[in-house]
């Protein structure tokens, strides 16, 4: 059979997710960078196809800004913090955070004309949120993340640039029987074969799934003090309540606790994606224990097992996104969906209806 004889969208109806193009909404917030990032010291970081200059004043306040001066193109971020300004490193023009020069060192009159976009931003856990689309449009926080910073919960994180679109990444997180194929080495959790129940609540994608007794993944037993032979029961909880994150709760019961342990564990996996530049994106992943404290050995064991599965998503999401990109037939190629897709169809519908209230489609 000629390949293509199978492309026709008529042999495969989907809901584009436009991952070759401009697909992501403005308005909302996406992370910008972890808190600990955004330094005195300017970060240059592209975000939804655009150069920002990520900074903190003096006091601390976290600031952006485009990071392209109006007057010879130099990146911002090349540049310096003095107090409330941000210092271009050609000819020494500073700008506040409204985007506005406030001294043109080499004359006397400082350019009206010389504004550069600014961003607004916010801290939220452990990261910190911008808003890259209309500022009027603002209606809501960043969504609620403060378990990441609170001291009855130990937090571990970690980033990735991956060559791939945002969606390939927010799907992937959200399909959960890849677990047993994929990662069949890092997790080892052959059990996650069947899809979970989806639903939606308001406009939070959800999926919830039971199992019976086995053991967890290795990945999180250190974190939990539990043997890696032990039969637990589990209880997976998700939500999306943002295209920017969604989490994943691994509720464990141990039913038969060592003398003085507990019985009962939370594991919250948090996967942010924020588009970059073309067919690139930022990944930041969080592994929350509701277990104060974990000893430095037992967080860099865990934060270990973690990378090694996530390094095998990256190589194949990337391989993916080369493939689509150079093959000549792009997206006109059949998809098939599976049952267990629930969630990512959901993800593609909540994806138009916010590009389309933007006047924009895909």
């Amino acid at each position: 059979m000629n390949v293509h004889d199978v492309i026709s969208p008529r042999n495969g109806q989907r809901i584009s997710n436009g991952m070759l193009q401009d697909n992501y909404p403005r308005n909302m917030w996406w992370v910008a960078a972890h808190r600990d990032e955004i330094t005195e010291k300017p970060l240059a970081r592209w975000l939804l196809e655009t150069p920002v200059v990520l900074y903190r004043l003096a006091d601390g306040t976290p600031a952006a800004l485009y990071d392209r001066c109006p007057h010879r193109w130099a990146p911002l971020s090349e540049g310096h913090v003095d107090g409330s300004k941000i210092v271009c490193p050609y000819h020494g023009m500073e700008f506040d955070t409204a985007g506005n020069c406030t001294k043109a060192p080499t004359q006397n009159m400082t350019p009206d004309t010389a504004q550069i976009p600014s961003y607004p931003v916010r801290e939220a856990g452990a990261f910190v949120w911008i808003w890259m689309g209309d500022p009027e449009a603002i209606n809501c926080d960043p969504p609620d993340v403060h378990y990441q910073t609170d001291p009855g919960w130990s937090f571990l994180s970690g980033y990735y640039q991956v060559d791939a679109n945002w969606v390939l990444i927010r799907e992937n997180v959200l399909d959960l029987t890849h677990i047993a194929f994929l990662h069949k080495n890092t997790f080892k959790q052959d059990d996650w074969v069947t899809p979970p129940e989806i639903y939606m609540d308001g406009e939070t994608v959800c999926y919830e799934q039971e199992f019976d007794l086995a053991p967890l993944s290795p990945l999180f037993c250190a974190g939990m003090g539990l043997p890696e032979d032990k039969p637990i029961k589990r209880k997976q909880i998700g939500r999306m309540p943002t295209l920017a994150i969604s989490f994943s709760d691994w509720n464990v019961h141990d039913p038969a606790p060592e003398p003085d342990r507990r019985s009962d564990f939370v594991m919250r996996g948090c996967h942010i994606v924020t588009p970059a530049q073309r067919g690139r994106a930022h990944y930041f992943w969080g592994a929350a224990f509701d277990v104060p404290g974990l000893s430095h050995d037992v967080a860099e064991k865990t934060k270990a097992g973690v990378i090694a599965a996530f390094d095998e998503d990256k190589h194949l999401l990337e391989k993916i996104q080369a493939q689509i990109s150079q093959d000549p037939r792009g997206m006109d190629y059949l998809e098939v969906t599976l049952g267990a897709d629930g969630a990512g169809v959901r993800v593609r519908q909540i994806l138009n209806k916010m590009l389309a209230a933007e006047g924009r489609s895909i």
